[in-house]
């Protein structure tokens, strides 16, 4: 098994005033987007987007795009037509297929700011017709459970949360109180990112922002030292 942490600090960070993005992976300038990756995942961005701000219009083919809200409400529209609302707790799927236009904006400004998670996975299949799918996991977020945000994994065929068009990955979330623990799924590549709150595992504290890429092992103990917000990503397949 190997096991590579990465803080917080060692993230490319980009501030534009209106918005701060924070990188787990490579994302902007010239280079491999599939290099980079770890397992089907490519990228991981903490974005904290001001009241008012906007990421318009824009274009992206054969990419699952995958939003977690923290804070705020986010507004997104695409070229099939929607135009809906995300509140804090939710998360969207993006199938970018043959190509999608979208916008995601901060239109309400008594809602603050907007704090979201955005991951790209690469789909098992390229050329699909574009669709998206969202949902509130207020409830499950609350219990402190690991649970499916969206998967394409076999075993999760009776709850496949919002989707994602990859048999190979799995996306999980949890937010547990202090002093509990929750366990990390096996798998051939992993990867755990520290959304907030303050974590132990394997004698190593992780802080917000932190994250950690597991290749053929899983199954640590995370124990929070507080409050924490979980995002887990369980992958078989490596792009």
């Amino acid at each position: 098994m190997e096991v590579h942490i990465k803080r917080a600090g060692e993230r490319t960070s980009v501030n534009l005033g209106w918005l701060v993005s924070n990188h787990s992976f490579p994302f902007a300038g010239n280079f491999d987007l599939h290099r980079g990756g770890h397992g089907v995942l490519l990228v991981n961005n903490e974005d904290i987007m001001s009241a008012g701000g906007s990421f318009d219009m824009h274009y992206h083919q054969d990419m699952e795009i995958i939003t977690w809200v923290m804070s705020g409400e986010v507004v997104h529209e695409d070229s099939t037509g929607n135009t809906l609302t995300i509140p804090a707790g939710s998360a969207q799927r993006m199938t970018a297929g043959t190509g999608i236009r979208h916008a995601e904006r901060s239109l309400s400004r008594d809602k603050g700011p907007i704090h979201v998670v955005q991951m790209w996975a690469a789909p098992d299949t390229n050329g699909l017709q574009p669709s998206y799918n969202q949902a509130d996991f207020t409830d499950k977020i609350k219990s402190g459970e690991l649970f499916v945000v969206a998967s394409g994994l076999a075993k999760h065929e009776s709850d496949r949360g919002i989707g994602i068009n990859n048999k190979y990955a799995a996306l999980y979330a949890a937010r547990p109180k202090a002093g509990s623990s929750i366990t990390v799924p096996t798998g051939k590549f992993i990867h755990i990112f520290i959304a907030s709150g303050e974590v132990e595992m394997d004698g190593e504290t992780l802080h917000h922002g932190d994250s950690v890429r597991v290749a053929s092992g899983g199954g640590q103990t995370l124990t929070m030292i507080e409050e924490s917000e979980i995002l887990i990503w369980e992958m078989y397949a490596h792009f």
